[in-house]
């Protein structure tokens, strides 16, 4: 009777141990990944991963304006940390962005596109789609079925 009582335990540590073991596989893919197509987006555009996060949302909006606070929220940066990125992208050289009060709330900021931030955007999207042909979604499947077997 204890070796019955050890062996379910043992299944269930075991269980255990491979969802562990799945979701630390799964992570370290998806850091990959993330870290592949940021390398790349470095090396050809000269943006981060957030940074192309940012223009992306931006080109997908009506009118191609976002709010920043809106913005903040999707993108998953603090205010101080958003604003940081968006001076960045507004840099004279070649302005990706630009600041514009909103006219129907003067407390916010709308995000435009520019023309030449718009042409990086859908170069850079190119790129990141290509980037994820190369992903195997067949893994990331596999993996991610951690918790189908319920306890």
């Amino acid at each position: 009777m204890i070796s019955s009582i050890t062996l379910i335990s043992w299944e269930d540590i075991m269980k255990k141990q491979q969802k562990i073991d799945n979701w630390v596989q799964l992570t370290k893919y998806v850091h990959y990944i993330e870290t592949m197509i940021e390398k790349n987006l470095k090396e050809t555009y000269n943006l981060s991963l957030k940074e192309f996060y940012v223009l992306y949302e931006i080109y997908k909006a009506k009118g191609k304006k976002y709010k920043i606070n809106d913005l903040i929220k999707i993108v998953d940066l603090s205010q101080s940390a958003m604003s940081r990125l968006i001076t960045r992208m507004e840099k004279p050289t070649q302005a990706l962005v630009v600041r514009q009060e909103c006219v129907e709330d003067h407390r916010a900021m709308y995000i435009y596109l520019t023309d030449a931030g718009l042409e990086i955007t859908e170069q850079a999207l190119d790129t990141y789609e290509n980037l994820i042909d190369k992903v195997s979604f067949t893994n990331i499947r596999k993996l991610s079925q951690i918790d189908d077997e319920k306890n």
